[in-house]
């Protein structure tokens, strides 16, 4: 029996402490608390009565207040330290960091007049986009950040390197603009010298918080995923081929010719204020790997694409699935990615308008994932 609590000073980091155990951010950490810890591995158990649960909850939501002008206070008194070292010193989340308009790594160190470099020519834009990049989480996606900033950036140029460079072109300037080539969004992103500098420093910082062994879907395939690796819609959608992403905003399922793919883009909490009567579909967990999806309401099993579902694989096309918790951020900044819970395979169905389809997943969801998905 260990006691977490104890008598504390009032300025005490609870967060901090329980974020080591759990591996919550501070924003799940307080639903986590109130909940009863419900995603803890199997074995584990957390234990609060009711005063303590109170004295965490509070010490939570007061380390959740974090204001730009604290932080340009707590900046001054450095001596201009890295990204890194500036999170661990203040014990600052990077998400705090980069939450609002005009509130980046990049920024502070001006307001702080460590930087004094004239801005770039897509200087506002690009630090908007580095905060809704913070859930990218895997190690190739990382490491083509670092290399794209280096003088000899021309490399190797094929197939997969052209998708994870789109995939980071759309994060960066958006679904608006089509991607052209891979030297074009790197001369753009390198035209701002002082924010590719942070999107170096800041992979480095998202690269020690990763807390999932995100297996690549195949070192030989063009798609550069990796399985319960984060994904934006965009992103997830570059990964397959699409460098046009005009007209495809709004839905759940993509199909893509070119790679011969169906993409399925699940979020789990469905609430009248996000989804109208006719999207509220069935769509959870059975067991880590067997899941219930809904097709879209106008989807006949003797329709072309009923056909391509139940006969996949006989017709040479793969099934894919991206899961969300909800639509709603918490935590984060936008719009909360997807998790890739990778290939999956029909089984069987019931029902016309829309088919209820039972899936095999290739790979098992997350504990944590599947108790979402399981009580969704």
């Amino acid at each position: 029996m260990l006691d977490f609590i104890g008598a504390q000073h009032r300025e005490f980091r609870f967060d901090l402490r329980f974020r080591e155990l759990t591996g919550s951010s501070r924003r799940g950490l307080q639903r986590d608390v109130e909940a009863g810890f419900p995603t803890l591995p199997a074995g584990c158990h957390i234990e609060l009565d009711r005063v303590a649960q109170q004295v965490v909850i509070d010490s939570i939501k007061q380390s959740l207040t974090v204001s730009w002008k604290g932080l340009v206070s707590e900046a001054t008194s450095l001596q201009s330290p890295s990204l890194a070292e500036f999170l661990e010193e203040t014990g600052v989340e990077v998400e705090d960091l980069y939450r609002g308009n005009g509130r980046s790594w990049l920024d502070l160190k001006r307001a702080a007049s460590w930087d004094e470099e004239e801005p770039g020519p897509d200087d506002a834009a690009l630090g908007a986009a580095f905060g809704r990049m913070l859930h990218v989480d895997d190690l190739e996606r990382l490491q083509l950040f670092r290399s794209l900033t280096r003088d000899d950036a021309a490399g190797q140029r094929n197939a997969r390197l052209r998708r994870l460079v789109a995939m980071l072109h759309f994060s960066l300037y958006g679904s608006r603009t089509p991607f052209s080539s891979v030297e074009a969004s790197v001369a753009r992103l390198l035209a701002n010298r002082g924010r590719a500098d942070e999107l170096v420093e800041l992979s480095g910082v998202l690269h020690e918080r990763i807390q999932r062994v995100t297996p690549p879907l195949g070192e030989a395939s063009d798609r550069p995923l990796h399985v319960h690796a984060r994904y934006s819609r965009d992103e997830a959608l570059a990964a397959f081929g699409l460098e046009n992403l005009n007209g495809t905003w709004g839905s759940g399922v993509r199909w893509v010719k070119g790679d011969r793919a169906d993409v399925f883009f699940v979020t789990l909490e469905k609430t009248e204020a996000h989804f109208s009567p006719t999207t509220m579909y069935a769509d959870h967990a059975i067991t880590p790997t067997l899941f219930q999806w809904e097709s879209q309401n106008a989807t006949a099993a003797v329709s072309p694409t009923g056909q391509r579902y139940v006969h996949h694989r006989e017709m040479g096309s793969s099934v894919h699935m991206f899961v969300r918790e909800t639509k709603t951020a918490d935590g984060t900044l936008g719009t909360p990615p997807y998790l890739y819970a990778g290939p999956m395979s029909y089984l069987s169905h019931t029902g016309e308008h829309p088919m209820r389809v039972l899936w095999q997943l290739d790979h098992a969801l997350p504990a944590d994932v599947f108790h979402a998905a399981k009580v969704a």
